[in-house]
């Protein structure tokens, strides 16, 4: 751009003193250019040569002129690309295996406990500490433990666990005889043992006798749970009960939430129930449960044991639930991820009931199919009859190792509703139902309506009676113990009820009567006749006739001047 200005300023200059030089073409001037400079140089603030200027604006002008008369238009000019040298590229050496940091490799993760139960009998005080411990481990949270002193005879006396950990100082063929005594109470239990002598001899006489392992202090807490948790690793003991309807608005869910209670609470088993009805399921809003996962989450979590202990919610202390969805998107179960919760979920409790939908999906079928005990429950309808001799077609083919299913009948007795009796119901579908359950309309949706079971509202009612008898079949226990009733956590806190004053009465009230009790004469009682109550007319009439009476006997008694009462008196003995 400046050279251009240049170039022109030049040209001008050369027209300037052209006539005084009279210059033509192929003349040569041979003067010396600096003694006759043809114009005097700028001055050395004006290096360009356009004299002074003021201002920025003015250079610019002076320079380039007006913006409409620009002698040209500058070219868009392309950066140029910065080219840099490579580095050289050297070859790094090699660390040293002494440079190299040491990554310490974490010991696998245990996995839990199942829900079994375990006795633990101590002989030495310091093997009780570490039993103590040992229950408030997270590993064996899942289990009930039980601890007691005298080592391998508490242990049994006792029977009936699953794992027996036992302290004994006893050695040599005292302690080989008290394992035979607890073999025969306990068949099939696992035995860990805490001893105090290390011998080969008797680890092998210990091993013939089926002790799973052999524990020599010193020993930590940690090793032993270790060494528990290695035992159970793949083992679980649960019994899986899957419960179907026939069709849907049978009862079906109304029927696995009361029996799950009737095992958890009535015969003191640890039980969880899973509701798979993804998109209806309810047995959350009936137990008042709020829980943070679903049955859903656990199934597609990658971690499933982890996700399941936090969906897990305890409405009473031997039964947990494990929720369906709260919203209806997504609802989708792949095969093995239900084959996957379902191994999990049997490490949880000692019993599983599985609340299954109304619908033929393949996880649906591989529930029925791998269910130790199967319920179909059906209604005294075509309908039921229809589908329940299809259902128990297939799984008749496909359970060949486990149980045959069972049917119960559903609202029967329903007022002024033809039904199929149950002796040609059973001919039909080639199976004797357990039981046929009494239709109390009323008594069910008063339970539901207070978040309560059958037996909590009515305990001595037909339905309660015979859930409770349904669990003892199923699960091969009677109950044990009568439950409190349970607390109903309502949305809004109850204000407590105020205490009712005692008032104290002017007048004492008799206590009441208590009544007779008849006599018994064998077999048969024998009641005494009622007498009639008086009534007011009658009690006058008698103390009128009480009193003529002692006047007639007083009279008679003596003798009267008047004869006018002698007359009457004998008038009245006439």
């Amino acid at each position: 751009m400046y050279s251009a200005q240049r170039a022109k300023n030049r040209a001008r200059q050369r027209t300037k003193f052209a006539p005084a030089l009279d210059l033509t073409a192929g003349d040569v001037v041979h003067e010396d250019i600096e003694a006759e400079a043809p114009f005097s140089p700028p001055p050395a603030d004006d290096i360009f040569g356009f004299g002074e200027c003021e201002d920025e604006e003015t250079l610019e002008e002076t320079l380039f002129g007006e913006e409409d008369d620009a002698p040209f238009d500058p070219p868009e000019l392309e950066p140029e690309p910065v080219f840099t040298a490579p580095a050289q590229v050297q070859a790094k050496p090699e660390p040293t295996p002494k440079s190299q940091p040491i990554i310490e490799m974490s010991p696998p993760k245990d996995r839990p406990l199942p829900a079994i139960k375990i006795f633990a009998a101590w002989d030495r005080p310091e093997a009780e500490a570490l039993m103590r411990i040992l229950s408030a481990d997270p590993r064996l949270a899942r289990a009930e433990m039980q601890i007691a002193r005298g080592g391998i005879d508490a242990a049994a006396a006792e029977g009936g666990a699953d794992l027996f950990l036992l302290d004994t100082t006893l050695d040599g063929a005292a302690m080989l005889a008290a394992l035979d005594r607890l073999r025969e109470t306990a068949p099939r239990a696992c035995i860990v043992i805490l001893g105090a002598v290390n011998d080969i001899a008797l680890l092998r006489d210990l091993a013939s006798r089926g002790v799973s392992d052999y524990i020599v202090p010193p020993a930590k807490a940690d090793d032993v749970a270790r060494s528990l948790c290695a035992l159970f690793a793949d083992v679980d003991t649960a019994r899986t009960i899957a419960v179907i309807g026939a069709r849907g608005g049978i009862g079906a869910s109304t029927i696995a939430r009361n029996l799950a209670w009737s095992i958890a609470e009535r015969q003191q088993q640890n039980t969880t129930l899973v509701d798979l009805d993804l998109s209806f399921g309810a047995a959350a809003t009936s137990f008042r449960q709020e829980p943070g996962f679903s049955v859903l989450d656990a199934a597609e979590a990658e971690d499933c044991e982890d996700v399941l202990a936090k969906a897990l919610t305890k409405p009473t202390p031997h039964l947990q639930l494990l929720a369906a969805p709260k919203t209806t998107a997504n609802l989708e179960i792949e095969s093995e991820a239900f084959e996957r919760l379902v191994a999990n979920v049997r490490r949880t409790a000692s019993f599983v009931i599985l609340d299954l939908p109304h619908a033929w999906e393949p996880w649906v079928r591989t529930a029925l199919r791998e269910a130790d005990e199967v319920i179909v429950v059906a209604g005294p309808d075509l309908a039921s009859l229809r589908n329940s001799d299809n259902m128990l077609k297939l799984l008749r083919s496909e359970r060949d190792k486990q149980s045959a299913p069972n049917v119960v009948i559903s609202m029967s007795g329903l007022p002024k509703r033809p039904e199929i009796p149950a002796k040609d119901f059973a001919e039909a579908i080639r199976v004797n139902p357990l039981m046929s359950l009494a239709f109390e309309p009323e008594l069910f949706a008063s339970a539901e309506m207070d978040g309560q079971m059958i037996y909590e509202a009515a305990p001595d009612s037909k339905a309660a009676l015979q859930l409770d008898m349904l669990a003892s079949m199923l699960t091969g226990h009677e109950p044990v113990s009568r439950p409190a009733p349970r607390v109903v956590k309502e949305g809004a806190p109850k204000a407590e009820t105020p205490p009712v004053p005692v008032l104290e009465l002017v007048t004492p009230i008799p206590a009441p009567r208590r009544k007779q009790r008849p006599a018994r004469t064998g077999f048969v009682a024998l009641q005494e006749p009622r007498k009639a109550r008086s009534t007011g007319v009658v009690r006058t009439v008698a103390a009128i006739a009480a009193l003529t009476a002692v006047g007639v006997w007083y009279v008679g008694q003596h003798d009267l001047p008047n004869a006018a009462a002698a007359h009457v008196v004998n008038a009245f003995r006439a």
